[in-house]
């Protein structure tokens, strides 16, 4: 049986290549797309299906691409759940790959989707230094349609790209802790958390409570980890904070077994506030107070957007911006 690298080889192009001239792909000049599919019918080749479940069977699922940092946090699995999901409402399966929070590591990716059969990437940033001019021209290069997810407004964006307003979530948080009656509000991040730390600074500044620095807590762990040790270190210390902004809901409950191995209450002693609504966070003892990013509507306009990019290529790119919502707990 005649497969698709014996049409690759004849034609004397990638196997990407002869699958995307098989399926009409427009990034194949008309020319070679013929010369391919004469080829094809030429050698009696039969393009394959992928099964799918009952009722299914006539349908051709394509493929497409997700590049997010990491899946090891609730917050990234369940994107990628989600996506998943909502891909295959549009009959696509979906290629993951990790970028590390590296920009090289997201450009490699972006050319090595390129040597596959996907019809588009969507792209999950939380980082802006990752999305360079670098990242632009790669997408260009290999005229993949794109999606980003990122973490806030870019006016260099040359794609379209959908964003939370961390900056009022951040802004909701810290109005509401003030208005709970907390006075010395500090907060815990790593690395990654660089964002809403200066957002946290920024707006506490406005409503004329500056941050007490010693209150400001960062750690090179991550998640829970990274949280349970920013929260022992400023126990350690002679004054403490009356309530706590925690980078994301990881970290918020890696701090709440520390501030419970200390013997102090929460939130009588000390109040807790995450940043995420991750599912977990409404399932601890106390639930978590947070911030909820909307992931479901951002994952359903993301992939809604890429759909119509790839039918209007030449559509001017947007940016979306999603308002977060306060969800209230037992921590604060």
């Amino acid at each position: 049986m005649v497969t698709l690298k014996d049409i690759a080889i004849i034609a004397n192009v990638s196997t990407s290549t002869a699958s995307r001239a098989l399926n009409n792909d427009p990034r194949i000049s008309p020319e070679q797309t013929l010369r391919i599919q004469r080829i094809a019918q030429e050698q009696n080749y039969i393009k394959h299906k992928i099964r799918k479940p009952e009722g299914k069977h006539d349908d051709i699922w394509k493929d497409a691409g997700i590049i997010v940092p990491e899946i090891n946090s609730g917050y990234y699995s369940n994107l990628v759940h989600i996506a998943s999901d909502q891909f295959a409402r549009q009959q696509y399966s979906v290629l993951l790959r990790l970028s590390g929070f590296d920009k090289d590591t997201l450009i490699r990716h972006i050319f090595g989707f390129e040597k596959t059969d996907i019809r588009c990437v969507l792209i999950v940033a939380d980082d802006a230094e990752q999305i360079t001019e670098d990242v632009y021209q790669a997408l260009r290069q290999t005229r993949i349609p794109a999606m980003f997810i990122t973490t806030q407004y870019n006016p260099h964006m040359d794609f379209d790209s959908i964003y939370v307003d961390e900056t009022r979530g951040i802004r909701a948080g810290v109005e509401y802790l003030t208005d709970k009656g907390y006075k010395k509000i500090g907060f815990i991040g790593e690395e990654m958390t660089r964002g809403r730390l200066n957002a946290f600074r920024q707006i506490m500044y406005e409503i004329g409570n500056p941050v007490n620095e010693a209150f400001i807590q960062t750690s090179t762990a991550r998640a829970e980890e990274g949280g349970y040790q920013c929260m022992k270190q400023l126990l350690a210390k002679p004054e403490l904070p009356d309530a706590i902004f925690a980078g994301y809901d990881q970290m918020a409950i890696g701090a709440l077994k520390s501030i419970d191995e200390a013997g102090l209450r929460v939130p009588d002693d000390i109040g807790i506030m995450g940043f995420d609504n991750i599912i977990m966070s409404g399932y601890i003892h106390k639930g978590l107070t947070t911030i909820e990013n909307p992931l479901e509507d951002m994952i359903s306009i993301a992939v809604r957007v890429l759909m119509n990019r790839m039918q209007n290529e030449d559509a001017v790119p947007q940016q979306i911006a999603l308002k977060p919502d306060l969800v209230i707990r037992e921590t604060t």
